[in-house]
């Protein structure tokens, strides 16, 4: 038997091709299309805290949300910030809770501040998180902030004439301003940590202290009004946890970020002071078996010189302000390793030391080898020589 060619028309053919575009347009475009609460259903979070009481078994939760309100015929928008909370045996029973207190549903897809409590973090951090991210909307590169007063204070203590701690603390974290010393981590970086070979996580310690000064505004004088100190830092692998001093936490923040802006101070032994201004810095790691290498490179620029004898103006290519820099780098390097060892005091891999080692070590890398690396630093400050 012949058989014969089917013969196709082209039109028929561009006809078929339209209806494939225009199905594939339809699905796309109202395909990802979710039902979701309306602007004015809903209330918008700045900064939100868990805490965790053992005995009972119950999660605190505290949220922190903004209105703006205006009389008719003003121009003159008032600002006020709320904070409510409530307990549950779960995060979303709690932020449930709090959805009712306000007859509002919950967003937190603006919460760029998360403060946990010690408590909380020893709480399993795939669990904790997954009805934030995934119910709530919390964004990945949200702030994890630890707390040295419970987050439900914290959030309701008046910051300064910023008013609001956690949008003070967007401002200083996220926008990078007053960072010296800070460490940043990010929702997204604080759970890769948590599911490393390290198991542990750095983060932001915040103390409060009432100010010595009330600030003024156009009222007069604003009563009970605080401070954040931001200058240490917390380590923590869920089960144990350790608050550094200021000289370590700076060297670390350093270590683990690719983006520090801030300043650093050298004092030498006749008094003289010398400060540098980071303009940026590049931080390379490697792994030879179980030995890791840091091999950090900060460039900095001359910003301020006290107490050197000096007929006039220094620069960064003067042998004073190069030597300075050198003995500066030689400090940093030794902080690095009383960091080393401060994390095998605490059996707490916050260098991410196990991480590193495994990638070149393999399968064969037992859990929990700290006490079997070594760690070998080296910090270059290169000063501008502009004048």
């Amino acid at each position: 038997m012949s058989s014969k060619k089917l013969n196709v028309s082209k039109s028929l053919i561009y006809s078929k091709w339209a209806v494939i575009v225009l199905v594939a347009v339809v699905l796309v475009i109202y395909g990802r299309t979710v039902k979701s609460p309306t602007l004015t259903k809903t209330q918008i979070v700045l900064g939100a805290g868990i805490d965790f009481d053992v005995e009972t078994r119950e999660f605190e939760v505290t949220t922190q949300s903004t209105m703006v309100a205006s009389s008719f015929g003003e121009s003159n928008a008032q600002t006020t910030y709320n904070v409510y909370s409530a307990n549950g045996k779960t995060v979303a029973e709690a932020l449930d809770v709090i959805s009712r207190k306000i007859g509002l549903n919950i967003s937190l897809a603006h919460c760029n501040v998360l403060f946990l409590s010690n408590t909380a973090l020893a709480i399993d951090h795939m669990q904790l998180f997954y009805p934030l991210t995934g119910m709530y909307s919390l964004p990945e590169q949200s702030m994890i902030v630890a707390c040295a007063i419970p987050p439900k204070e914290l959030l309701a203590k008046r910051i300064g004439s910023t008013v609001s701690s956690a949008l003070f603390l967007q401002n200083s974290l996220s926008n990078q301003e007053g960072d010296d010393g800070m460490i940043r981590t990010t929702v997204k970086d604080f759970l890769c940590s948590s599911l490393s070979r390290s198991h542990a996580n750095a983060l932001p310690y915040v103390e409060v202290q009432k100010l010595e000064s009330e600030p003024q505004n156009a009222d007069g004088e604003v009563k009970d009004a605080f401070e954040l100190v931001l200058s240490r830092a917390l380590v923590t692998d869920k089960e144990k946890s350790y608050v550094l001093d200021e000289d370590l936490s700076e060297i670390l923040s350093i270590y683990l970020s690719s983006d520090v802006t801030g300043c650093l101070n050298y004092t030498s032994d006749k008094g003289e002071s010398i400060e540098f201004k980071v303009l940026n810095e590049d931080v390379k790691l490697s792994a030879d078996g179980r030995t890791v290498f840091a091999d950090i490179k900060i460039s900095v620029d001359l910003l301020d010189v006290q107490f050197v004898d000096s007929d006039r103006m220094l620069n960064g290519a003067d042998e004073i302000v190069q030597t300075a820099a050198n003995e500066l780098g030689k400090i940093l390097q030794k902080r690095l390793l009383e960091l080393f060892e401060k994390s095998k005091q605490l059996d707490i891999d916050f260098l991410g030391l196990q991480t590193k080692a495994y990638q070149s070590v393999g399968r064969s890398l037992e859990e929990n080898c700290l006490s079997t690396l070594s760690f070998v630093p080296s910090v270059k400050i290169v000063v501008s020589e502009t004048a």
